[in-house]
């Protein structure tokens, strides 16, 4: 019990600087543009039908100069130049001539089906010396494509193809009824292609055609949230910067079963995650220890995510746009992790000109939320929201009739508030503010185990991104953010509380070097002065036994400030040498001014298209450093933290991607990572126990997943990870297993759409029972523990650590929807039932005053039923 108060006590110190900086979101890659409302008719290209002949520059004869001047020619539906704009000069008097020449020509107009209809396109005027004439345009087409559903090949008709060259409009197509659009009227260069249709966001990509080539083009548009909850998180298939990214739709994460529609919450039915201890809140992948995989919001890290028994993320749903997920193997753009990495996108502001709202109430919590222009600031648009929790009304009755040791529920709320601009057709700027109160207390008078649990955990956080296209070739990323956080454990005389202010903030400029080589630099830099005060149980030092319930051990006492400095730079190269191969390596430099280290993280992966085309079949592979610099714990406690390197792991995996269909797909992949410099306790060469970085281990297995992802009616998927964990905490001790260790995670979960606004939903989750370490005395027949006349209690006598397992949970969710819309308002119910046939899990052993007797203990929910109504406009 001691060592159990012990780790949430550590818990709460290590999520000592978890400020708001989810409020901070880089910025979009595309400009707003509206709908255009377009017929499914293509339209075609205008026809140079007259030439005239520029007047050569006398000047420039005379030096013998050539140029081309691009222009952008505005063409009536009679065939008549109605203006004309440089787009790219050449000066020496060649601007004008082309200028005046273009104005003389005749063109057959474009058309859309069979009505004439005016065009913008873009033409290069070629001036040369002894050959006056500039010659046709190219008669190939230099740019064609296909526009359709996202994770889809739907194609979509009508819609609205923009191409720009810089912030220029030079042509507009619409998709026909296959999707498809072709233009042969560019002249060779850059462009920004945007994509738009009613009911559907805005897409950009960035293209280079070449004179005399074709290029093909494939896009993926997402509908808006129009109320129905049909977002789509995937904005088209950018390159990877990692060897497995694995992302959900916004419908996909609110209609998992069992997680009352929150997306955070969604990501631990992904492979290789693991389920965390009972009510936690954790987030633990492939074998290693919580806080080890931390939360990424537009880059900025975000140490706690989860409100007080992982009931709800901090984060509402409705304000995320994208959730990313790496389980290993990640970019240099992260730091501070040795396990995987959670990024979550915050979604820019509708920006429609009108308010949208959203009110929400279930068992768990009631929310609110308002979006819209705000009055007298013209561009600019706000979102907001409020939650607070209210399931202890109702969850502690329920408990108390339950088998269980939980008799208490927290209180949370949050809010939020964010506003946004495009300052220039080509930028970017959000600021806003987050935060959230946690409040947990429950008090037990019963037996040895008698004492108050109190804790909280407070953040409020201020911060503002900017993001800026400098050119098709260049774009700035620059988010910063300051907050304040203070958390409080107490436990009986356990107690530790912390207080930090943390500045925050990341930059990264992209540079595209050629058509297959990108650059990206950047920084990223906490700074964070914090106090540290309390009194936790002594670490008895790594392998040393435990100790039974009610048996008091020493306090060790603490009153430390002191400030977090880490700043790191990074520098990453995205290579694709060939249409099949994308390769990605950087490096990372991380500082840390408590231990006065560098640490150098060098990092690659690779991704291969065994196979190309619709069934592609590709090989991925990944090998690098990752390191974590010691935790506030380890600061406060070790005597001296000079003496401490931060904690490292190799991470290595190797694995298959193959695509069956265009929703269905398997992959698997195999992981090997070894760990050292990890930091425990144990005897110096002095003799003397103190904090050092002897502890090693490894992890290693494989995961499987085959997802069917979103169409129309359904989603669902079937993971499965096979997994070992090892430590070997000091030297010359035997190798043993991590108590987090799980070697089998099975998880099967889909959603049907039935029709009429019904949609049902299941998971089940299969997960290998958790470690513990027995009492088993001195041998066969003696007894499991000593009385101790000093302790005035038993004391236990271990058996081998984590070499007992519990029984395996499981447990089946069911979500069930239904949906009415009246015009512009949407009103939904849902019932979300966690464990619908009560099982009840073991979490731990329970054992009685003098350990002669045990049981399994469940700290887990039982049946839980979330109804909840809501409503949109």
């Amino acid at each position: 019990m001691m060592r159990g108060a012990r780790q949430l006590a550590v818990a709460a110190l290590g999520c000592s600087l978890s400020v708001a900086q989810a409020l901070c979101a880089e910025a979009a890659e595309q400009p707003s543009v509206e709908g255009s409302g377009a017929s499914s008719r293509a339209v075609s290209d205008p026809e140079l039908v007259e030439f005239a002949n520029a007047e050569y520059p006398p000047e420039a004869r005379a030096a013998g100069l050539d140029a081309d001047v691009v222009l952008a020619i505005s063409i009536d539906k009679d065939g008549k130049v109605t203006n004309v704009e440089v787009l790219e000069p050449a000066g020496h008097g060649f601007d004008e001539a082309a200028v005046a020449a273009a104005k003389k020509f005749v063109w057959k107009p474009a058309h859309r089906g069979d009505r004439p209809v005016a065009a913008k396109i873009a033409y290069k005027y070629h001036f040369h010396a002894e050959a006056e004439a500039p010659p046709p345009p190219p008669a190939a087409p230099l740019l064609e494509g296909s526009v359709h559903l996202a994770d889809g090949k739907s194609p979509l008709a009508g819609a609205q193809v923009r191409i720009l060259a810089g912030t220029a409009l030079v042509l507009e197509l619409t998709t026909d009824a296959s999707g498809h659009f072709r233009t042969e009227a560019l002249a060779p260069g850059d462009y920004r292609v945007q994509i738009s249709a009613d009911g559907f966001e805005t897409y950009t990509a960035e293209e280079h055609v070449a004179a005399g080539e074709e290029t093909n083009v494939s896009y993926g548009v997402v509908p808006k949230n129009d109320g129905e909850g049909e977002t789509v998180l995937v904005k088209g298939a950018r390159p990877s910067r990692e060897v497995t990214r694995r992302t959900l739709s916004r419908h996909e994460l609110s209609r998992v079963a069992g997680t009352s529609g929150d997306a955070l919450r969604a990501i631990q039915n992904l492979p290789g995650v693991a389920r965390p201890p009972a009510l936690s809140g954790q987030l633990v992948v492939r074998g290693n220890a919580d806080q080890t995989t931390p939360v990424f919001v537009e880059g900025l890290w975000f140490p706690t995510i989860y409100h007080f028994g992982g009931l709800s993320s901090v984060v509402p749903t409705e304000m995320l746009d994208e959730i990313n997920f790496y389980p290993g193997n990640f970019s240099v753009k992260y730091g501070r992790a040795l396990a995987g990495v959670v990024d979550a996108h915050v979604r820019e502001t509708r920006g429609d000109g009108r308010y949208h709202g959203l009110a929400q109430v279930d068992l768990i919590d009631a929310r609110g939320m308002l979006e819209g222009p705000i009055p007298g600031l013209k561009g600019w648009n706000f979102i907001g929201g409020v939650r607070r929790s209210h399931v202890d009304a109702w969850l502690v009755p329920l408990l108390r009739t339950k088998d269980t040791q939980i008799t208490a529920a927290p209180v949370y709320y949050d809010y939020q508030l964010v506003a946004d601009t495009h300052p220039t057709k080509t930028s970017y700027l959000r600021v806003g503010i987050l935060g959230y109160d946690d409040h947990f207390r429950a008090v037990n008078e019963a037996g040895a185990n008698s004492g108050t649990i109190d804790t909280m955990n407070a953040s409020f956080g201020i911060g503002a991104i900017y993001h800026d296209t400098l050119s098709p070739d260049t774009s700035v990323d620059v988010t910063m953010s300051f907050g304040r956080s203070k958390q409080r454990f107490v436990f009986s005389d356990i107690r530790a509380q912390t207080e930090a202010n943390g500045t925050l903030g990341r930059g990264e400029i992209t540079q595209r070097i050629t058509r297959r080589a990108t650059l990206r630099t950047g920084f990223d830099l906490l700074f964070a002065p914090y106090n540290a005060k309390g009194a936790i149980p002594d670490d008895s030092g790594a392998g040393a036994p435990d100790i039974g319930s009610g048996v008091t051990t020493p306090l060790r006492v603490f009153d430390h400030s002191s400030n977090f400095l880490e700043p790191a730079l990074y520098s990453e190269m995205s290579l694709e040498p060939n249409a099949r191969t994308h390769v990605v390596s950087g490096v990372r430099l991380d500082f840390t001014s408590d231990t006065r280290r560098v640490d150098v993280a060098p990092r690659t992966t690779a991704r291969y298209d065994l196979v190309p085309g619709a069934k592609k079949t590709t090989l991925k592979a990944g090998s690098g450093l990752f390191y974590q610099a010691p935790g506030l714990l380890d600061i406060v406690l070790s005597d001296d933290a000079k003496k401490l390197r931060s904690r490292r792991a190799w991470q290595n995996s190797l694995g298959v991607e193959q695509r069956f269909t265009d929703h269905l797909t398997f992959s698997v992949e195999g992981f090997f990572n070894l760990l050292d410099q990890q930091i425990e306790r144990g005897v110096n060469e002095q003799g003397v126990l103190a904090y050092n970085n002897f502890g090693t281990g490894r992890i290693y297995g494989a995961e499987f997943m085959l997802r069917y992802s979103e169409d129309e009616h359904f989603f669902g998927w079937l993971s499965y990870t096979l997994s070992r964990s090892e430590r070997t905490y000091q030297p010359g001790q035997p190798s043993q297993l991590f108590y987090l260790d799980q070697p089998h995670i099975l998880t099967i979960l889909g959603s049907y759409v039935l029709g009429k606004g019904w949609e049902l939903g299941g998971r089940f989750r299969f997960v290998s029972g958790n470690l513990y370490t027995p009492c088993v005395g001195y041998g066969p027949g003696s007894p499991p523990a000593l009385y101790s006349s000093t302790q005035s209690g038993y004391l236990c006598l271990n058996g081998p650590q984590n070499s007992k397992r519990l029984p395996p949970f499981h447990e089946l969710d069911v979500r069930v929807d239904k949906r009415w819309v009246f015009g512009n308002f949407t009103l939904g119910v849902y019932a979300d039932v966690i464990n619908v046939y009560n099982r009840v899990n073991p979490d731990f052993i329970a054992y009685n005053f003098d350990y002669t007797r045990s049981r399994p203990q469940t700290g887990s929910l039982p049946i839980v039923p979330s109804i909840g109504i809501r409503g949109e406009f």
